[in-house]
């Protein structure tokens, strides 16, 4: 999905085109879909356009990607086996969660522990986990999601309840999710904002066709087109050029005592003579929550923290 090629443990080097997923029963009820009838199987069309068909609600799911964790979660249901870290925070499956963890590289993952853990459905990141199709679908069915906004986070949630029979509760999120991002629309901020990550020389930018940027650009001024890559490089000259009245950094390291990304800007000349840096308005994020989250509960962390960043600075 994300971030330059230095910090490719975190997210995935390259995206390709997305569409909402959309998920049906093999015929549609009167109400549009949203009812099946016992054995009733379910489709999807996922972001690779691929089509998956389940023979019924999924019980036991694989994640590939947080997205995944973060929907599961959000419908009250633990993975039975997880990649990335962030899924046993407390705020997600949680610590004590009974899930098999994924080894192997970010687009390489082992597909043995995958197999060991016996789901019924594989969920994974568009773009990055494409080539692992094959070998996982030997084990269950595989769906890859690529979301470009927060929008399709939210189509994705939906998604979820789709797959695993829990449509109901996932609507009840999606829909309480959607209400506070309008309502926080409805008294956008004029101030100008930036959702960047990487490290000096290599930087990055969350461009508007992106969850967290589509999500900031509700709420604030957020002038970062995609130009061609959702996850574009930047300088800071460009940056410069914009001048943002507040940052959100996000560094990587695998080390737990990583310098800011701020602090370590702060020796560049063209750096220290941002406003926000000026100002003491550079903010160090959770950068797993923002890069690798995606979905419905990260994104509400990190409104929360957008908003409690902008009232501070109106």
């Amino acid at each position: 999905m994300r971030k330059p090629t230095a910090l490719a443990a975190l997210v995935p080097a390259a995206l390709v085109a997305a569409a909402t997923l959309t998920a049906c029963g093999a015929s549609d009820a009167d109400d549009g879909g949203s009812r099946r009838s016992a054995g009733q199987s379910i489709t999807v069309t996922d972001d690779t356009g691929a089509t998956i068909t389940l023979d019924a609600p999924a019980q036991r799911v694989a994640c590939l990607t947080m997205i995944c964790v973060d929907a599961l979660t959000e419908v009250g249901i633990a993975p039975v086996a997880y990649r990335d870290a962030l899924a046993r925070d407390e705020r997600y499956a949680g610590p004590d969660a009974d899930m098999r963890e994924i080894t192997g590289g970010f687009g390489e993952e082992n597909v043995e522990d995958i197999a060991l853990a016996t789901p019924d459905l594989v969920i994974g990141l568009a773009g990055v986990q494409d080539g692992l199709r094959p070998a996982v679908e030997a084990h269950a069915p595989l769906v890859l999601v690529d979301p470009r906004s927060w929008q399709d986070s939210v189509a994705f949630l939906r998604t979820v309840g789709e797959l695993t029979g829990t449509e109901e509760r996932a609507a009840e999120r999606a829909d309480a999710f959607t209400e506070r991002v309008e309502a926080a629309a409805a008294t956008r901020s004029g101030l100008t904002t930036l959702s960047m990550y990487g490290e000096p020389g290599s930087l990055g930018v969350d461009s508007v066709e992106t969850p967290v940027g589509s999500l900031l650009a509700e709420v604030s001024d957020y002038p970062w087109p995609a130009a061609g890559d959702p996850f574009a490089s930047v300088a800071v000259e460009q940056i410069a050029e914009v001048d943002p009245d507040l940052v959100f950094a996000q560094a990587f390291s695998a080390s737990t005592d990583t310098e800011p990304l701020g602090e370590r800007l702060a020796s560049d000349p063209v750096w220290a003579r941002l406003t926000a840096a000026r100002e003491g308005r550079v903010v160090e994020v959770e950068a797993p929550v923002w890069a690798t989250g995606r979905g419905t509960i990260s994104l509400g962390l990190v409104l929360d923290t957008v908003l409690e960043n902008l009232g501070e600075s109106s």
